[in-house]
């Protein structure tokens, strides 16, 4: 609901710390804009401004404790120009700092009901649908319940906290006991999270802890956060895990992540080992961390004094420009251990002095992360930082490490990238040729460094490597030989078998470096020529005896595909993955036929957990494995397959299938697939795959179908659409021969979704279409360079009372918005986009009382001046619409 009525919906955590213009470099960044720290507050005020001028704005400041009635004047003034009905929603804990915000209306979150309070207390304690196992617990947890006071996160603390206490003694004495002396009052919840924290091993008290470094709303990589508490030796290390350390610290996070000392983040879906801390949890830790933790967030005004007893600082400096490191960061025999830079901006430089002067004040330093500094080069006197077990450095600038960082024989982690940033690093053209003397290195990490072609040889003797990481290193050529040396690695996200050693004949040398290792998650083979002849035969179980191993990607060179001699079948074939595999990607594959291992009747035994696969760009193979078997895939991706013909195990002639003879009747067609991508096959795979006869409900679970540049589909069969009962989105992209949709749609009872784009000769004008009963669920429907679309499809009258979005872009030939429009009384987004025959608007669009937004961009003149505010002639139809941005121009 939110999202139909705003425009721009900006969320910022403002925290502690009320800088005007830092927040207003954080609202630039909500809305999508670039923030630069180097801009004075009239350049940042101008920008955001631009940005909102003409838009209804939601803007959310969360967690303000600012008491100044000035500054909060000021960030007023600053988003001042947004369209009629913009609002700004402030959360604070502080009833003053709401009345300084002159705040039109307050609304004081209440406490839980018992009923929900209870439910909430029940997922965390219990095991799922196990309380009754524990009925003599439930009792005694109803009175905990209510010492919480109906806090969410007072009940999810205690509930994680006695999740791990199984014995009604255990319960009581909890109960009487730790929470006896807490009574509600203004410090309750700070009370009830200290004793949860009271309640924590020693080990993870420290962990814990350290986690103060950290800033209020900081988004924290777990895998970067557990590789700081091992540099920092806060793992317990025994004989028996002294080899599988990051087993133990995750062990650790999620100890704390099951007591809700963390919780996930939901921004970036694509990383999900991203987590936050609560507010009030990052107050805890500030709490319980000593004098040895420092951090400070740093503007302009912002004077540094730090404890002498510090030995663990972190720095979020808000400054552009040059950057200095304040003077106490230089202090004589400081101790630090740990210094981590967290830089608000990709705009600071700092100068080699400046980094050769912290260096040398930093001896003792164990862990040095410098985030999104413009730095070139890195000083030689990094080699003489002998503590140095982790270094982290992410800088557009970069373009080499000296290698007097091979010095660092304690150096156990080593990162050069940013997560995040997915252009990290772009110039770093080369690693240290002497790479090989870091004894100590368990995982060496370099993301998206697009200009590193080769790796130094000599990797082989890093015998306690166990994480090599290489995603987006899209230069680089081969890797170095000696690689099966590396029996402790765990992680290998690429592998590249170099040009060379495929054009002579040597790629089976290279993949058999591959045997004898123990990979975990996923792994990607790319193959940077094309094989010409292959030696002695790879061993079929090259990465089959990966049994942890669950993402395989394979992908043979791009381009000509004629001269095959075989190879790549030969190298598919030793490729076959265990059965854990969850997801295999083959690309540019030049066989005629594919692997025995996927051609086989019992697919589905073989391949029984996958559930993504995606086959593309394969011109040579005829028939495709019988895919319908297995029982969990579900999403399929098959692109640019263009002389596949058939799929195995369905037989039959033209366009008549049919299972094989010999298999059980009662195996289940795609049983699991959900999500299906069609791109350049022929239309004969698309009806045997989406309706093959004699099977009673093929892909009855499909939610997602997309289809493009099917170049021999001219009508869309209707029996093609009859199982698809569960389809909610349906997006058909190029087929540029298809003339005909409209009464497949009549099956589709569940669709939500509609995408049309670039099909010239589809006409969506089916009077007839009016005679079906057409189920209505569609709430979006999009048109996109479709040039026979002359005006809305009359059929989409059926979903007068779903249909919520309706965009029409580039379509040359939309001249008319039919009187009916006025019957879509759910209406709210009206777009069109590029339509200059449109001249005028009909009166039925006074009816659409939802309508919140109607964008015409690229119009007809005439129709701009109908529509003008003062005297336009179709002003009063469309008056009522809160947003309405109507141009001839882009």
């Amino acid at each position: 609901m939110v999202q139909e009525k705003f425009d721009k919906r900006l969320w910022v955590c403002v925290s502690d710390v009320f800088e005007v213009k830092v927040i207003a470099e954080k609202i630039v960044e909500s809305a999508g804009g670039e923030k630069n720290n180097c801009l004075q507050l009239d350049a940042v005020q101008k920008q955001l401004r631009e940005m909102l001028d003409g838009k209804k704005y939601l803007l959310v400041l969360d967690d303000m404790w600012n008491e100044d009635a000035l500054k909060w004047s000021r960030l007023k003034n600053m988003v001042i120009g947004g369209a009629k009905g913009s609002k700004i929603l402030v959360t604070t804990r502080s009833d003053v700092v709401a009345e300084v915000s002159g705040s039109i209306h307050q609304h004081k979150l209440g406490d839980l009901s018992e009923e929900d309070a209870w439910a909430l207390f029940e997922k965390m304690a219990f095991e799922c649908n196990k309380e009754s196992e524990h009925s003599s617990l439930v009792e005694i947890g109803k009175e905990i319940v209510k010492k919480c006071g109906g806090v969410p996160l007072a009940i999810r603390s205690v509930g994680s906290l006695l999740r791990l206490k199984r014995t009604e003694d255990e319960w009581i004495y909890f109960k009487n006991q730790d929470l006896s002396s807490i009574t509600r009052g203004g410090d309750s919840v700070m009370a009830i999270l200290r004793l949860s924290y009271n309640h924590l091993p020693h080990h993870l008290k420290i962990c814990f802890a350290y986690c103060s470094l950290f800033p209020k709303d900081f988004r924290i990589d777990r895998v970067d956060l557990i590789d700081m508490w091992i540099a920092q030796g806060f793992i317990q290390s025994t004989i028996s895990n002294r080899d599988n350390l990051e087993d133990v610290a995750n062990s650790y996070f999620v100890d704390l992540l099951r007591r809700s000392f963390f919780q996930e983040t939901k921004e970036y879906k694509s990383f999900p080992h991203f987590y936050k801390m609560h507010d009030l949890i990052h107050d805890l830790a500030k709490e319980v961390a000593d004098r040895e933790f420092f951090s400070i967030t740093k503007t302009e005004d912002t004077e540094i004094v730090i404890p002498e007893q510090t030995l663990h600082a972190s720095c979020l400096f808000q400054v552009g420009g040059s950057l200095e490191f304040p003077s106490p960061f230089y202090r004589k025999h400081m101790k630090l251990r740990t210094f981590i830079y967290l830089n608000g901006s990709k705009n600071v430089v700092i100068s080699n002095s400046t980094l050769e002067r912290m260096v040398s004040s930093f001896e003792c330093l164990r862990i040095l992360h410098l985030r999104r500094l413009e730095i070139k080069f890195l000083p030689q006197s990094l080699g003489g930082l002998k503590h140095l077990r982790y270094l982290a450095i992410s800088s557009r600038s970069i373009v080499t490490l000296p290698n007097s960082i091979t010095k660092l024989h304690n150096l156990q982690i080593l990162k050069l990238a940013q997560v995040l940033k997915l252009v990290d690093c772009i110039k770093l053209k080369k690693l240290p040729r002497d790479i090989w003397r870091l004894v100590s290195l368990r995982r060496l990490v370099c993301l998206w460094c697009a200009s590193l072609t080769h790796i130094p040889p000599g990797l082989w003797q890093l015998a306690s490597l166990i994480h090599l990481d290489f995603d987006g290193c899209k230069s680089l050529e081969d890797m170095p030989p000696g690689i099966s040396q590396l029996t402790s690695l765990r992680t290998l996200t690429s592998f590249i078998v170099g040009k060379e050693s495929c054009i002579s004949g040597l790629a089976s040398d290279k993949l058999n470096e591959l045997k004898g290792l123990d990979l975990r998650n996923r792994l990607r083979i790319k193959f940077m020529g094309r094989a010409r002849a292959i030696g002695e035969r790879i061993p079929a179980d090259v990465v089959k005896r990966m049994k942890h191993l669950r993402y395989i990607w394979v992908e043979f060179e791009r381009g000509n595909q004629e001269d095959d001699t075989g190879a790549d079948l030969i190298m598919l074939e030793a490729l076959q993955p265990h059965q854990n595999i969850e997801r295999l990607r083959i690309e540019n594959y030049s066989g005629s036929r594919f692997p025995s291992w996927l051609m086989v009747d019992n697919l589905g035994f073989l391949l029984p957990k996958l559930v993504f696969l995606q086959i593309r760009d394969c011109h040579k193979c005829q028939k495709l494995p019988p895919l319908w078997q297995l029982p969990s895939l579900q999403n399929l991706v098959l692109l640019n397959l263009d002389v596949v013909e058939s799929i195995d195990g369905l037989e039959g002639n033209d366009d008549k299938f049919m299972l094989r003879s010999n298999t059980p009747t009662d195996e289940r067609y795609f049983p699991s697939l959900k999500r299906l991508y069609l791109g350049i096959i022929s239309e004969k795979i698309l009806k045997q795959i989406l309706c093959p006869p004699h099977h009673p409900s093929p892909l009855c679970n499909l939610n997602r179908l997309t289809l493009v540049s099917i170049e021999d589909l001219a009508t869309m069969p209707e029996d093609v659409f009859k199982s698809l009962t569960s389809l909610q989105y349906l997006s058909i992209y190029n087929c540029r021969n298809l003339v005909s949709l409209c009464r497949c749609l009549t099956h589709l009872t569940s669709l939500e979704s509609l995408c049309i784009e670039n099909c010239p000769l589809l006409d969506l004008s089916d009077e007839e279409a009016m005679q079906f009963e057409v189920p209505g669920n569609l709430s979006t429907f999009k048109a996109f360079y479709l040039g026979k679309l002359m005006s809305l499809p009359v059929w989409l009258q059926h979903f007068s009372g779903t249909l919520k979005s309706i965009e029409i872009w580039e379509c040359p030939n939309f001249t008319t918005i039919p009187e009916w429009i006025g019957d879509l009384i759910v209406l709210n987004w009206l777009e069109i986009y590029g339509s200059r025959m449109l001249t005028s608007f009909p009166e039925g669009m006074r009816s659409l009382a939802a309508l919140q937004v109607l964008i015409v961009t690229r119009c007809s003149s005439s129709l701009k001046q109908r529509c003008e505010k003062e005297g336009g002639e179709d002003w009063p139809k469309i008056a009522h619409i809160p947003r309405v941005d109507i141009r001839e121009g882009i």
